[in-house]
């Protein structure tokens, strides 16, 4: 048969009515009714990502800025360039050095805080203490060396550090000239690497320099006017636009950087701090009894860290809107834990081998399928080895529901329990029965006229429960007499216990050949 391909000339029609003033907010997917609300509420997006609240249409073009224009996409690519631009600026070391007798160089300790807080950059790229890469290592590494990082000229290499003195907090001058230094590493260190002490490695050296005769180039400062003398200096220090300290910018009389000769708190130490700080020995923090150590928000609203010593209990407390605990191993809690404590509060462990709640109902869903299992399970013959399946699919759901209703695991047990405990009972009549006249066996409380007493259906709905079969046929229940139909239940409990109905039609007993009836309680 042939296929007729039908091409409309429009699909859907047009908005009529074009709003880009929606406001924002869940309402967006809320509130329209139509494909044309959806629309509006796309229109009004668009507008805000173009124009914020300033004045424009949702259909006008991106402005020109300085004969520029940039989208979503190229905006990504020009904010990374800005965040990953490299800028240079000084740090400052105000640990007093001793520049050793007969010495214009000094090898810097790590340990007494006099080397760069910063990692070793000898890479064109890396961030950290620009430094130049010594020619020499180990026992070679401890002379003066004139080697340095290329500047913008030869006066202005990017190892270069301005000295002061650390007493006077004066430049340092020899003939009449500045002092300066060049900071360079081991040439067997690594790029990157954090400086130490050991021989061989990423030492560190300050080579004490001066302008030349020409002012156009660096020299070696003569020793006689370095050697003794007790001094500061500030580094050069790389780093990205985006990481870069608030002060990085006020200059080289700010020696705030690291310091013997300063007051040295834990605030200034957090503040001059950037990048990793490396311990290579352990730390024992002692707070006194009743005090507490917090971490708070910037405002201090919030603590959101306490620790708090306590004779009578120590206490660690986290006021957090997310905790995100990220463990290779199990998580160990050597008591119970309680969660939602602030609302249903479920415990697990509280009651030893227990998970319950105070009060309140107790849910276990899974995410996907919910499996049963315990240590009986295993070595058994049970093939499935997470247990026995909660259920299978969403119709075993539906078709529980449709048999027993929404009723608990108990109920619909008891019920299909029930359901199978049928019991039938067969009886000959014994004397004629009028239509609507109660028909009841020997054990009934009038005068019988069955020769056996038929089912006791005192627990079961007459009209679901009770099938009754006349001469093999199956009658049709009603409720009551008002029912109009074949039979019908007695209202008494006593008349029930034995069987005992009504049928709407005569019942007879002829003489060798008597109505029969059958009756199936389920």
């Amino acid at each position: 048969m042939g296929r007729t391909f039908i091409r409309q000339d429009a699909q859907v029609r047009n908005s009529v009515t074009y709003d880009d003033t929606v406001a924002a907010g869940s309402t967006l997917e809320s509130a329209p009714t139509s494909i044309e609300g959806d629309l509006n509420g796309l229109r009004s997006q668009m507008k805000r990502a173009i124009y914020a609240d300033s004045a424009g249409d949702w259909f006008a073009d991106i402005p020109t800025v300085n004969s520029k224009k940039r989208a979503i996409s190229s905006l990504n690519t020009d904010l990374d360039d800005i965040e990953e631009k490299r800028l240079l600026f000084r740090a400052q070391v105000l640990t007093d050095i001793s520049v050793t007798a007969a010495q214009n160089w000094e090898i810097l300790s790590v340990a007494g805080s006099e080397a760069p807080s910063q990692v070793r950059a000898s890479g064109a790229t890396t961030n950290g203490a620009i430094c130049a890469t010594s020619a020499f290592s180990g026992a070679g590494f401890a002379a003066h060396e004139l080697v340095e990082t290329a500047g913008v000229n030869a006066i202005a290499p990017k190892n270069l550090c301005v000295v002061r003195d650390s007493t006077t907090g004066q430049v340092i001058q020899s003939s009449g000239r500045d002092v300066y230094a060049l900071l360079q590493a081991e040439s067997t260190g690594s790029d990157g690497a954090a400086f130490d002490d050991t021989s061989a490695g990423n030492r560190v050296k300050l080579s004490f320099v001066r302008l030349t005769v020409g002012l156009d180039d660096l020299e070696a400062c003569p020793v006689a006017d370095i050697a003794g003398l007790t001094i500061n200096y500030v580094y050069v220090r790389r780093i990205n636009f985006d990481a870069i300290p608030e002060q990085a910018f006020l200059g080289d009389s700010a020696f705030i950087d690291q310091s013997a000769s300063v007051d040295v708190t834990l605030d200034n130490a957090i503040d001059n701090q950037s990048g990793a700080a490396s311990q290579a020995q352990d730390i024992d923090w002692r707070i006194t009894d009743t005090f507490t150590l917090d971490f708070q928000t910037s405002d201090g609203g919030v603590n959101l860290l306490r620790i708090m010593p306590n004779a009578a209990g120590d206490e660690i407390e986290v006021n957090v809107d997310t905790l995100d605990v990220n463990t290779v191993n199990d998580s160990d809690f050597s008591q119970g834990a309680t969660f939602d404590s602030g609302g249903t509060g479920i415990s697990v462990g509280v009651t030893a081998g227990y998970i319950s709640t105070a009060a309140a109902d107790l849910g276990v869903r899974a995410g996907a399928e919910l499996y049963l299992d315990d240590a009986n399970q295993t070595g058994s013959t049970w093939a499935q080895t997470a247990g026995i399946k909660l259920s299978d699919t969403t119709a075993e759901w539906d078709a529980f529901e449709t048999a027993f209703g929404e009723v608990s695991l108990l109920n619909a047990i008891v019920a299909s329990y029930n359901a199978s405990s049928r019991t039938r009972a067969d009886a000959a009549v014994s004397s004629a029965i009028t239509a609507n006249t109660l028909i009841e066996g020997p054990n009934g409380p009038g005068s019988a006229n069955l020769d056996v007493d038929l089912v006791d259906y005192r627990t079961k709905t007459f009209v679901s429960d009770v099938e009754v079969f006349i001469n093999g046929q199956l009658m049709r229940n009603g409720a009551n007499a008002a029912a109009n139909n074949d039979v019908y239940p007695s209202a008494v409990s006593a008349e029930q216990q034995y069987g005992c109905f009504y049928c709407e039609f005569a019942l007879v007993a002829a003489p060798g050949n008597p109505d029969q009836i059958t009756m199936f309680v389920n």
